[in-house]
């Protein structure tokens, strides 16, 4: 079913500027992806080198491995499943739609099976939980937070940053996402531009350039930063500041058990592949084919 299937993916910073004219796309903020198939799209003569291209069953295996976390940096997150069935609800209509509702609902089924297989007690699955870990831990746990961001890492950081009865802030540009996000969390929302620093901690959710607040903050706090490429040169020697890299890095107790599970998923991956394409193979009379444009 799945053998028209084409999938380009990118993770540069700069990934927005390429787009294939009405195939499908999925963006988060750390990936950008377009699906679409080779009876109806075609495929683009040239494509810049920080995007990577599958087809067939190749381009399933990249979806799954996209969905179930085994492409993020934090391994076998579980954030990016949310995402993905959040966009895919909203699918175009006619033929195309039911080709990627039937895409959907086969992902998400082989999703679950690695999920509860394979990807189990690998330490902290997801953004929210590393925030929660470093605010907790914290040499006087901060009673407010302020978040930078309103697109889905910062809905997704929401639910953990209010803990503990911590008070949330969400300082950002777009004013119908704070406000969104304000009404569904019940934290307070701020435009970036009024506001100014009063001893939170702070969470960086957005691709934004911090220095003109670095100098504003009071000795002692702390800053977890979720950006994988900051902006500033250094960071004052009184603030405690955490990059992405350095919570990843945490993360090595758990890393010979991701070891093992990265070579046992090579071949589960393999054996699902053959499974969907055993299971096209048996419905031949089934629905499999979109229509054909006439001209």
């Amino acid at each position: 079913m799945w053998s028209t299937l084409q999938v380009l993916h990118s993770e540069s910073s700069d990934r927005d500027s390429f787009s294939i004219p009405d195939a499908f796309s999925w963006k988060t903020c750390m990936r950008t992806v377009l699906v679409s198939d080779s009876r109806i799209h075609l495929q683009p003569e040239e494509l810049p080198g920080n995007w990577e291209i599958k087809s067939g069953y190749e381009a399933y295996r990249l979806l799954l491995e996209i969905i179930s976390g085994l492409r993020s940096k934090l391994f076998g997150e579980t954030e990016v499943l949310s995402q993905f069935r959040q966009r895919f609800q909203e699918l175009p209509d006619m033929a195309f739609g039911e080709y990627l509702a039937r895409l959907r609902d086969n992902l998400i089924e082989d999703c679950r099976e690695l999920r509860s297989g394979y990807l189990q007690n690998l330490g902290e699955q997801s953004y929210g939980g590393l925030a929660e870990k470093y605010l907790s831990n914290a040499a006087v746990s901060p009673e407010e937070v302020a978040l930078f961001g309103t697109g889905q890492l910062a809905e997704k950081l929401l639910p953990w940053l209010s803990r503990s009865g911590r008070k949330t802030k969400i300082i950002g540009r777009n004013l119908h996402r704070l406000e969104f996000l304000s009404s569904v969390s019940g934290a307070s929302s701020h435009l970036m531009e009024d506001w100014s620093p009063k001893g939170e901690a702070c969470v960086i959710a957005a691709p934004i350039d911090f220095s003109s607040w670095m100098d504003k903050l009071s000795p002692g706090s702390l800053v977890l930063d979720f950006r994988e490429e900051p902006l500033e040169e250094s960071w004052p020697s009184d603030i405690i500041y955490i990059s992405f890299a350095e919570m990843l890095s945490s993360l090595k107790e758990t890393e010979e058990r991701t070891k093992k599970v990265r070579e046992e998923l090579k071949s589960v991956l393999d054996e699902l592949l053959e499974e969907r394409e055993l299971e096209a193979h048996q419905n031949v009379f089934g629905w499999d084919d979109l229509p054909c444009p006439t001209f």
